[in-house]
């Protein structure tokens, strides 16, 4: 397919990496010509130094099929799909925006795009933090009430030294499916007779209503979030402090080294502490006893501050740190370093991306890690009246759950499918 990103930031840059990799032709546009030359220099893209607000510039890549718009200005970004929409009618155009108003479904339906709110993506990942403190990540699937979450095995636990068919007892109680296991650095995706060992880091699907069922019948300890540190001020901390203020059994501190953000923040959110200093200030952050806080989450603008910020807070023992990071190349440092939950954006983009770029079959696509792409899968002749048990599909690796209708049903072996099911499968990476 041909793709065209608009904006060569950091998300931008890592689409256009990517999708390369992956064989699309790609043509990266942005007013930076230094930034577009690189990515062209590196790797097989086309890059165009020009201003995409200019219908000269667009004409440039009028025959491509697929439009994302990422450049850092969101009133920009909605300008260019105003454009691609109505001078070159183009149908298919991702927008990433971070104001409520023009991801509102109104605002969708009227350009005719997909939007991709990051901010309120970051704030709903951060509070799956609060309400599942037992995963490192979760994964929800659009439009359904499917959760995967990734949970490291530890030594204590039940499932340790088990294989999976030896939780058979378990799942005739709450049905769910483990989909993969993360071992030194590689993804296995499991058979019946695999074992589960000591630091594994299992990816466990479940429907979402029954997700602290099954904690409870796997035997996991975890203690309940009720202490949470907020450290600095960007664009969304105010929706997220809205939201995490909402969980009434939480205690939540604010701080930040801004008089006049505290100002503002003990304006809006009177049940919320709010503190001025700076975020490394170790006798300030230990005076408030931020050594037994549940959840420290660092979401400013500056990722190296975040980072900072999150290793101070664990190191003064924090129980788990979150931090924003807006280079892919940190995350996987960041957790080597000790932080729980680094926040990546590209990879918000990542599932709206996919589904644009599917294969005939394939109606929905997410990324659950760099090896593993959960993909939805529509049940045609040649499987109807088969079991689960029986199907053989290049895409799945593992069929993970089965749609009929309106319901949604873990996998079993002997579920027979028909015409017009959808299969919801793991597939592994090249």
């Amino acid at each position: 397919m041909k793709v065209c990103i608009i904006g060569a930031g950091v998300v931008g840059s890592y689409l256009a990496k990517k999708l390369s990799r992956e064989n699309h032709e790609i043509a990266v546009i942005d007013v930076d010509s230094a930034k577009v030359e690189q990515l062209s220099y590196s790797y097989d893209i086309l890059g165009l130094p020009c201003n995409a607000l200019d219908v000269n510039c667009l004409k440039r890549v009028e025959d491509f099929d697929l439009f994302i718009v990422v450049t850092e200005n969101e009133e920009k970004n909605v300008a260019i799909a105003v454009l691609l929409k109505a001078v070159f009618n183009k149908e298919n155009v991702i927008l990433r925006v971070s104001n409520k108003a023009f991801s509102s479904p109104p605002v969708r339906d009227f350009l005719k795009v997909d939007t991709v709110n990051v901010f309120s993506e970051i704030t709903q990942t951060v509070l799956s933090i609060v309400k599942y403190p037992f995963a490192l990540s979760t994964v929800k699937l659009e439009n359904e009430e499917l959760i995967i979450f990734k949970y490291l095995v530890k030594v204590e636990d039940s499932l340790a030294g088990k294989q999976i068919q030896e939780l058979g007892e378990t799942r005739n109680k709450v049905e769910f499916t483990i989909v993969a296991i993360e071992r030194e650095g590689k993804i296995i995706i499991p058979r019946g007779e695999s074992f589960i060992y000591p630091d594994d880091k299992i990816y466990v699907a479940v429907n979402e209503g029954k997700i602290k069922s099954l904690v409870e019948e796997l035997g996991i300890n975890y203690s309940p979030i009720k202490s949470v540190f907020v450290l600095g001020y960007s664009k969304l901390t105010e929706e997220l402090l809205s939201k995490l203020s909402q969980f009434k059994e939480v205690n939540l501190k604010f701080v930040s080294p801004q008089k006049e953000i505290c100002d503002l923040v003990s304006g809006l959110f009177p049940s919320i502490t709010v503190f001025h200093g700076e975020l490394t200030d170790v006798e300030l952050l230990k005076s408030e006893n931020i050594q037994n806080s549940d959840l420290v989450i660092s979401l400013t603008d500056d990722e190296e501050a975040n980072i900072l910020s999150c290793i101070l807070a664990k190191n003064l023992g924090a129980k788990k740190a979150c931090a924003l990071v807006f280079h892919p190349e940190y995350e996987v440092l960041v957790e080597s370093i000790g932080i729980d939950a680094p926040i990546v954006p590209r990879k918000l983009l990542a599932s709206k991306v996919y589904k644009k770029l599917s294969k005939k079959g394939v109606l929905d696509i997410a990324e659950i890690s760099e090896d593993i792409d959960i993909v939805e899968v529509e049940v045609d002749s040649s499987l109807s009246g088969r079991k689960i048990s029986e199907a053989k599909l290049k895409s799945c690796r593992l069929i993970i759950a089965v749609k009929k209708g309106e319901k949604l049903f873990i996998a079993k072996g002997d579920t027979v499918l028909e015409n017009g099911d959808k299969l919801i499968c793991i597939g592994k990476k090249g």
